[in-house]
């Protein structure tokens, strides 16, 4: 080999590692998605796949008063709420609701930034839910 032979595979056996580091990256950050809906999609989806879990993170009272059936709740506000969120499997899709979309939008940033694969946060909240006559579960 010459020398500038040498000098390329030295340069090339550096930068390398680092590629191969972005294109891990790239492809873990693309299987997390992060998607926005609104309660007429959520109801065909949940028609459509029985594996979505449905997340409340609103308060246990406001969850007694009613929610989507088969929904989880886990109350945003408490302090071990990001706990037990990352106790949830990460690799199943979720359906993330709350009354208006800011506590849903907190439980969904905690999430995405914890490796669940599929995470579905519907805007127009229960409210919504309601408005369109959807069923109830008390």
């Amino acid at each position: 080999m010459n020398l500038l032979n040498v000098h390329i595979m030295k340069k090339v056996n550096k930068i390398l590692p680092v590629l191969i580091l972005l294109v891990s990256m790239t492809a873990f950050l693309e299987a997390q998605t992060k998607k926005e809906v609104n309660s007429k999609v959520v109801s065909v989806m949940l028609q459509k796949d029985p594996g979505l879990v449905v997340l409340d993170v609103r308060t246990a009272d406001e969850f007694k008063e009613g929610h989507i059936k088969g929904a989880i709740n886990i109350d945003i506000r408490r302090e071990d709420a990001f706990v037990s969120i990352d106790k949830l499997n990460r690799n199943v899709p979720y359906i993330v609701y709350c009354r208006t979309n800011h506590r849903s939008g907190m439980a969904v940033e905690h999430m995405m930034k914890s490796g669940f694969r599929k995470v579905y946060q519907m805007m127009d909240g229960f409210p919504g839910w309601v408005e369109n006559n959807f069923p109830v579960q008390k």
